[in-house]
């Protein structure tokens, strides 16, 4: 015996709307659906059929499967994309590092650090900076040393941040020297060598106006500058 078949209104007499109070507002929202795709993995399509004013339902999510499929698709490739790029620098930066530990001397030290890693971490120009309380008695620029005065490191990276990027900019003089001009994005990265020592700093430049830019990962930059510290700490034999 077939279960008896229950009245048009039973879903408005338990506080639900009935059919054709749920068609009435669809005709009054068209775009309900656009609006809200998501209730579309729980619809039952009709089987596809044409006519005048029916609409094609399976045609309507196969369309919305295609896009999103197509969504996934672009995400995954700027997935993988942004893995690639993030393996490249981790490289990049376990090669710098490993090269500053085959350092002979200090002077190789500064040489690998303000030379070599122009080509390791595919930059255009690198400086080592460290402040003086009187750079005048300082030479300007000792193998890539650079003499800022104390208070600058602060004033550029900014109170409390370890490491500031910055795109489609100028670089500063007192950082690339001549060659300031040809800086179009810039990382500016702290360096602490000892707790009593001078403020450090790690400028790294590129022609490219993006190269370095606000949000952009900067542990690999951070981990960099430690172990340059250290390295520079050993050589010269600082305390902590």
């Amino acid at each position: 015996m077939r279960p008896p078949v229950p009245p048009r209104n039973s879903a408005a007499a338990d506080g639900l709307p009935d059919a054709d109070q749920v068609a009435a507002f669809l005709r009054r929202h068209p775009n309900f659906l656009n609006e809200r795709p998501d209730l579309l993995e729980s619809l039952v399509p009709p089987a596809q059929r044409s006519g005048e004013n029916v609409v094609d339902m399976q045609r309507f999510m196969i369309d919305k499967l295609r896009r999103d499929v197509h969504s996934l698709r672009h995400h995954q490739d700027n997935l993988v994309d942004a893995t690639r790029t993030n393996m490249t620098s981790q490289e990049r930066i376990h090669a710098a590092v490993l090269a500053m530990l085959e350092a002979r001397t200090f002077d190789h030290l500064l040489e690998i650090v303000t030379q070599d890693f122009i080509g390791t971490l595919d930059v255009d120009f690198i400086t080592l900076c460290f402040e003086a309380a009187d750079p005048a008695t300082h030479p300007g620029n000792i193998k890539g040393l650079r003499i800022l005065p104390t208070g600058m490191v602060e004033d550029m990276v900014g109170e409390g941040r370890a490491i500031l990027l910055r795109a489609e900019v100028r670089g500063d003089t007192r950082l690339f020297g001549k060659q300031s001009d040809q800086v179009r994005s810039e990382a500016l990265v702290r360096l602490r060598v000892s707790q009593d020592g001078p403020a450090g700093l790690l400028a790294l430049g590129s022609r490219v106006d993006r190269r370095f830019y606000p949000g952009q990962g900067t542990e690999l930059l951070g981990f960099l500058a430690e172990a340059t510290g250290r390295c520079v700490r050993a050589w010269l034999d600082l305390p902590r």
